[in-house]
């Protein structure tokens, strides 16, 4: 999500056009997020959701169609982009020097963290579950974008950079990317991984329940418990370190779905560590330095690594995935 160029009523009737779609009556910018142009439509025949795919070649935004389209097949909730107007099933088109998506609007809404209780989190964990267990024979086996060594070429980057405000971060990540490139356990299982399953990327029913997962873009064949790790940051850290409460339902939950292995469970402390320091470096090169390209507001890279002080104090590398100690 973001707001990195403006559309026009004319512009946006364009990307309807390619998709069949008559009746624009309007539309609104949503500003959230780090990467693309998304906006809420309205039209005769209902609301859309459009997204204008940033800096995406066309193989990635195909991708992302193909995965989505995989699981919403085996029962995962996730809206299905419509299909090009007399296409065979393609699901974008040009826009400009970029691809534009088109999406029904799935009712619901997403909770704020405080609203994130054992309920909700649970909802959460049987949802990534069965989204690992419904990408298992996804034939497209190639990695993400976000892989240790992409990690470590954006740090190389933070590097050279002279901004007082990153020096902290500087110091803490260094040491940590360093130490997880040795100690991360190896040939641990793998899978169709969501890749970034925030609160923001899930919608909740007016009773607290789960309705859809959205925001496929990072999904990718990948590690499946580093999957659960970023889940787990996003939904059991509260406003300064994990609510018990919340951790424990999501990871029980999911585990009565898909059984992690022994490898896992023992590999399940680094895979935290790593997530929070990704999602670190991230925030720095997605937002932080980005904040005159249209980046919003918010989206702290201290934020992770707080969490990442949180994990190295209270995971131990070799704990259970079920275990606080």
């Amino acid at each position: 999500m973001g707001s990195f160029r403006e559309l026009s009523p004319q512009d946006v009737t364009g990307v309807l056009s390619a998709f069949g779609v008559t009746g624009y009556q309007g539309h609104d910018p949503i500003v959230a997020g780090t990467v693309n142009t998304n906006l809420r439509v309205r039209t005769d025949s209902g609301t859309l959701f459009v997204r204008i795919n940033e800096g995406k070649t066309e193989n990635d935004v195909a991708r992302e169609a193909a995965i989505v389209a995989h699981l919403a097949a085996r029962g995962v909730p996730t809206p299905l982009p419509l299909p090009l107007a007399g296409s065979d099933g393609l699901r974008y088109t040009r826009y400009g020097d970029a691809w534009g998506s088109v999406f029904p609007w799935v009712p619901g809404r997403t909770l704020h963290r405080g609203q994130i209780g054992a309920v909700a989190a649970r909802d959460a964990g049987d949802a990534l579950a069965k989204l690992h267990n419904a990408g298992a024979d996804f034939a497209d086996h190639r990695p993400g974008l976000y892989e240790p060594d992409e990690i470590a070429r954006r740090f190389a980057i933070i590097q050279d950079v002279a901004d007082p405000n990153l020096a902290e971060a500087k110091r803490i990540l260094g040491p940590q990317l360093t130490r997880l490139a040795a100690t991360r356990a190896p040939q641990l299982p793998l899978g169709l991984i969501h890749g970034d399953l925030f609160i923001d990327n899930v919608l909740f029913s007016d009773a607290g329940r789960l309705t859809a997962l959205l925001d496929f873009e990072q999904a990718s064949w990948g590690c499946l418990a580093y999957d659960v790790a970023v889940t787990v940051l996003a939904f059991g850290f509260g406003n300064d370190d994990f609510r018990p409460e919340v951790t424990r339902a999501l990871l029980e939950a999911y585990c009565a779905v898909r059984k992690p292995s022994e490898l896992e469970r023992n590999a399940f402390g680094a895979e935290l560590e790593f997530a929070a320091c990704r999602f670190a470096v991230t925030r720095i090169t997605d937002v932080h330095m980005r904040r005159g390209q249209g980046a919003p507001a918010g989206k702290d890279f201290n934020r992770y690594l707080a969490r990442l002080k949180c994990v190295s104090q209270t995971w131990r590398p070799t704990g259970s995935i079920l275990s606080l100690e």
